[in-house]
């Protein structure tokens, strides 16, 4: 499981908005020696981000700090919903595409494009579907250790 850090926004039932910080550069970037994405960090400046998750069996208060955890199997499926799909289905079109009008390079690009297209409507479909599906949503699993917030005690 993939856990993060956050801030409690906003309760509304069994979900909560929660404030995340977003790191942009490993220890290597940050050094200069890295792949760059500190570059890009700085770009992008120091954002926090708002992140939905689940509350389960954990009682949490706006300003709590809570520790959110998102599965891998998860992560695995939005990215392969995001870029495997429509990238196999403008591959798969695309070739469809210039078999059908004897290899043209217009239609293949033209073919390929629809296919994009239609990959990417797929995968918006899917994420409406799957957007209420709590196995595949971030999770509260409990209080930030050291991090209670109004009093409370961390879990």
């Amino acid at each position: 499981m993939i856990t993060e850090t956050g801030r409690v926004l906003e309760v509304d039932g069994d979900w909560a908005w929660v404030a995340c910080r977003r790191q942009v550069e490993c220890p290597r970037c940050a050094e200069g020696r890295g792949c760059g994405g500190g570059v890009l960090g700085k770009l992008l400046g120091d954002r926090l981000h708002k992140v939905r998750a689940a509350t389960g069996s954990v009682a949490v208060e706006p300003g709590d700090q809570v520790l959110i955890g998102l599965g891998e199997d998860a992560v695995l499926r939005a990215a392969a919903a995001v870029y495997l799909v429509p990238l196999v289905a403008a591959l798969a079109v695309g070739a469809t595409a210039a078999t059908i009008t004897g290899g043209g390079d217009l239609a293949a690009i033209a073919g390929a494009a629809a296919g994009l297209i239609l990959g990417l409507g797929w995968a918006r479909r899917y994420g409406r579907r799957v957007a209420a599906d709590a196995a595949l949503q971030p999770v509260i699993l409990g209080l930030a250790a050291g991090e209670g917030c109004a009093g409370r005690a961390p879990a």
